[in-house]
């Protein structure tokens, strides 16, 4: 097997567990190749059977929330593909679920007062990935202001 060395922009640990998942050794790796990914590759319409994809509305239902998003359809096998803005909302109903079922990896911390603002610290297991002009966007889930989802956002990504 010959297979050219393919340089993601992953981990180097998620790469290597790619390539031991299908069976590909490290000598089978002959040359770099590097390659940019578009910004829009992964916005529909998608091609299947050499035919564009058409966009049709899907719903999903847990409990009380019904969640509606679109997916991009083959006509020719039906295969669904979802790009990646649709990929996000899936995603946030997803969490949504996990906090319904309250099936998540919970941390109790103190909260913290300086005088003026009330706040509390993430643990520093937690704080690997966080960046100082990373942004919080808060979202209030209870109207007495005690139930919060918070979402850490690289840069000025909040919106």
């Amino acid at each position: 097997m010959m297979i050219k060395n393919i340089k993601f922009s992953i981990e180097p640990e998620i790469q290597e567990k790619i390539l031991y998942k299908h069976g590909i050794k490290e000598e089978d790796l002959k040359e770099e190749v590097k390659f940019k990914i578009d910004k829009d590759s992964f916005k529909g319409p998608f091609k299947c059977h050499g035919k564009k994809t058409i966009l049709i509305d899907k719903r999903i239902s847990y409990g009380d929330i019904e969640f509606k998003y679109n997916v991009w359809q083959c006509k020719t096998c039906k295969k669904e593909y979802v790009d990646l803005e649709q990929a996000k909302r899936y995603e946030k109903f997803l969490i949504m679920k996990k906090l319904l079922e309250e099936n998540l990896i919970t941390i109790e911390r103190n909260m913290n007062y300086d005088g003026k603002t009330f706040f509390f610290r993430f643990p520093k297991e937690l704080t690997n990935n966080l960046h100082k002009k990373d942004l919080v966007d808060i979202k209030l889930l209870s109207t007495d202001g005690r139930m919060f989802l918070v979402e850490v956002k690289h840069g000025n990504a909040c919106s």
